[in-house]
C-alpha cells in the first residue's frame, strides 16, 4: 500500500492534545490507518515557553523516537507587531504577520497528503491556508451552529430543539469553520438515553431560554445534566471520526487537492466523506 504523509500541528497546551496525538500516532504506528505514516509534528510554542508543553513533548518524543519535530515559537515571533495588529484590531495586519511566521518557518516542512491540527491554538493566515492540506474538527454538522466553542454549540443546539448532530473536519480556511467539508459524522440527539435529560428543560419557551441564556455564561463549567450528556456524546466521536479520516486517506478512498475533496475514482465529494458507519462502530466498541 502507498505510503501517505500526514503532518501534525499542535501546540501541545495539555494532556488533552497530547493524548490525542499519542492515539493517532500510535494507530499510524501499528499499522491501523492504511499507509498514513506521521510526517512530522509542528510545534509552536518554543523550549522553556510552557513546562506542560515541554514535558508533553518528551513523553511523545519517547513513546514516538522517529517522529521529526518542527519547534518554533509563534509568540516569540515579531512579538511587538503581532501585539500592534490585535490593538489596532488590524485584521489584514494580522494575517501579514501570519504569513510571515509562515514564510520563515513553513519552508521547512515537507509537503503532505493531509495536514491535522490536533490543539493547535494559533490561527493560520492565508498563505498557509493555500499551501497546506490542513484539516479542523468542528464539533456540529456541516449545517449546524459555526464558528463557535463547543460549549456554544451544545446551547445552540438546545435551543434550537435539535434531533441531530454531529462533528466533521474540514478545510482550514482563513474564516474560521467555514472551509470545505472534508469528513463528517451524525448522531442522534434523541436517544432513549438523552430524551429523560431533554424533559428536565422547563416546557415553557421563556423559562426556557433564560435557563439556557444563564448555563451558557458557565461556558464550559455548566453542570446541567442534558448538557453534560451532550457533550459526552459528542466528544466520544472526535478521535474516532479522525482516526478514520485518516484511515480514509491512508487506504486512498479519500484525497484532499486545490479544489477540495476526491474519492478514489476523483469524483468531487462536495459535501465530504460521510463516516457514520464506520464511526459508529468505534464508539461501539
Amino acid at each position: 500500500m502507498e505510503d501517505r504523509a500526514i503532518g501534525l500541528f499542535s501546540s501541545l497546551t495539555g494532556a488533552g492534545s497530547r493524548e490525542l496525538l499519542r492515539a493517532v500516532l500510535g494507530a499510524m504506528a501499528g499499522g491501523a490507518l492504511g499507509g498514513a505514516r506521521a510526517a512530522f509534528l509542528a510545534l509552536n510554542r518554543g523550549p522553556g515557553e510552557s513546562a506542560e508543553t515541554d514535558a508533553s513533548l518528551a513523553e511523545l518524543a519517547a513513546d514516538f523516537p522517529d517522529l521529526p519535530v518542527l519547534r518554533a515559537s509563534a509568540a516569540r515571533f515579531q512579538p511587538q507587531r503581532r501585539q500592534a495588529a490585535r490593538a489596532a484590531g488590524d485584521a489584514a495586519a494580522l494575517d501579514a504577520w501570519r504569513d510571515a511566521f509562515y514564510a520563515q518557518e513553513g519552508s521547512k516542512l515537507p509537503p503532505t497528503d493531509l495536514d491535522l491540527l490536533l490543539g493547535d491554538m494559533w490561527i493560520w493566515g492565508p498563505a498557509q491556508c493555500a499551501a497546506r492540506r490542513g484539516v479542523n474538527l468542528h464539533p456540529s454538522l456541516p449545517s449546524g451552529p459555526l464558528g463557535k466553542m463547543w460549549f456554544d454549540v451544545v446551547w445552540d443546539l438546545v435551543a434550537q430543539d435539535a434531533v441531530a448532530s454531529g462533528v466533521m473536519l474540514h478545510r482550514v480556511t482563513p474564516a474560521v469553520d467555514e472551509g470545505p467539508v472534508v469528513a463528517w459524522c451524525r448522531y442522534p440527539l434523541r436517544s432513549p438515553e438523552l430524551q429523560p435529560l431533554w424533559e428536565l428543560l422547563p416546557a415553557d419557551p421563556a423559562e426556557r431560554a433564560d435557563l439556557i441564556a444563564r448555563e451558557r455564561a458557565l461556558k464550559r463549567a455548566s453542570s446541567h445534566p442534558l448538557f453534560r450528556a451532550l457533550r459526552a456524546a459528542g466528544y466520544a466521536r472526535e478521535l474516532p471520526l479522525i482516526l478514520e479520516t485518516v484511515r480514509a486517506v491512508g487506504e486512498g478512498r479519500l484525497r484532499l487537492t486545490t479544489a477540495g475533496v476526491e474519492d478514489a475514482t476523483g469524483r468531487g465529494l462536495a459535501g465530504g466523506l460521510d463516516l457514520t458507519e464506520a464511526v459508529e462502530r468505534r464508539v461501539a466498541g
